[in-house]
């Protein structure tokens, strides 16, 4: 037998035994992960970017360290993807990344990325919303030439986390700078992103993903990167960003319904971000929290003025007291939380199914 031959009809035994063993074990085959830096397991490492974050102290509670997570610990990716039975989902840009390493998923979340081509580009190379899903193309057709006649079932029974849209209004809409507020009231600019976030969703049904778990944008201001830049905050959420992200996430919502409507087999279920959020915020304490709007990781006002640097000092010993880990993310401990919410609970009263019921469909 040729060598290519022998190779080929090993990796097919390999997802032949793969699919029917941790299928026992794990709820779905695979998971893909779409999204900015509350999902980005490194995939901005490699690029030329200021947006990557594998530096000390990122990662100082990780067991693999600073992987490039903007967090302390795990992401709610990582959280989710245990919670599913699934092993932690290798990044997309890793070069090491091989066909094996991508039956029980690939995550393609990017920092500093958004719906939009133009987000998040002042900070150097990304990958985008559309840019990510031809990731996801491209990792189809190496899987789909292993997997060959069961690639269908496999991806439509595989599990697609998606969130994004935070930095299409913190690294576009509301920078000083900004075009965009210029050419795009604050309503237009909300259909806008609506308008190719279906689209960007639709394709991925396309090349045949069915459930789907898409998270909303959360409360943007009340991040100490909002507070801390905002003089008239005085230590509050700001409530004015948070009125953009509810105008949204209304529109996000009804979106979703329309496609589960008319998308024949699919299941994308709204996953209410903000809610939830604001309601750990707002009970802090019941939740073991002791700082609810202050960054572990961080200067200036809040912490939230100045990035999470290997230079500053880390005064923060106990990171399970933090809701923030820097001024844009949350800690492990908040990711951890909510993603026993998302796969336990209830996320929204008009579509009664959590996490763990979508994957068991």
């Amino acid at each position: 037998m040729a060598p290519s031959l022998c190779i080929h009809t090993a990796l097919i035994s390999f997802v032949l035994f793969s699919t029917s063993t941790f299928a026992e074990e794990a709820q779905v085959p695979a998971m893909f992960v779409f999204g900015d830096s509350l999902f980005d397991p490194g995939n901005n490492n490699n690029l030329a970017t200021l947006a990557k974050a594998n530096y000390f102290p990122n990662g100082i509670d990780f067991p693999e360290g600073d992987t490039g997570r903007y967090c302390n610990g795990g992401t709610f990716a990582d959280y989710l993807s245990n919670l599913l039975g699934l092993p932690r989902i290798p990044p997309y840009n890793n070069p090491e990344l091989e066909v094996h390493d991508m039956f029980q998923g690939v995550n393609f979340a990017s920092a500093a990325s958004g719906i939009l081509d133009d987000t998040g580009r002042f900070y150097g190379e990304l990958f985008s919303m559309d840019s990510q899903i031809q990731n996801f193309g491209r990792i189809l057709e190496e899987l789909g030439s292993v997997l060959e006649n069961r690639t269908e079932d496999y991806i439509g029974s595989s599990f697609f986390l998606v969130s994004t849209g935070s930095n299409d209004y913190i690294n576009n809409f509301l920078l000083p700078i900004s075009q965009t507020a210029r050419l795009y009231a604050p309503e237009s600019f909300a259909a806008l992103l609506i308008h190719e976030y279906r689209r960007q969703l639709t394709e991925l049904y396309d090349l045949g993903g069915r459930k789907f778990l898409i998270g909303g944008v959360g409360p943007l201001g009340c991040i100490p990167n909002q507070i801390g830049n905002n003089p008239n905050a005085s230590d509050t959420c700001v409530e004015s960003t948070n009125i953009l992200v509810l105008q949204f996430n209304t529109n996000l919502k009804v979106m979703l319904d329309d496609l589960n409507r008319s998308l024949r087999g699919s299941y994308f279920l709204f996953w209410d971000v903000y809610s939830k959020s604001m309601e750990i915020i707002t009970n802090y304490s019941r939740y073991g929290f002791k700082y609810p709007l202050t960054a572990c990781c961080g200067a200036g006002r809040s912490k939230g003025q100045i990035i999470c640097l290997p230079v500053l000092p880390l005064e923060c010993q106990n990171r399970n007291d933090y809701i923030f880990w820097d001024p844009y993310h949350p800690t492990a401990r908040f990711n951890s939380i909510v993603a026993e919410v998302a796969y336990n609970g209830t996320l929204q009263t008009s579509f009664p199914m959590n996490a763990m019921q979508l994957a068991l469909l």
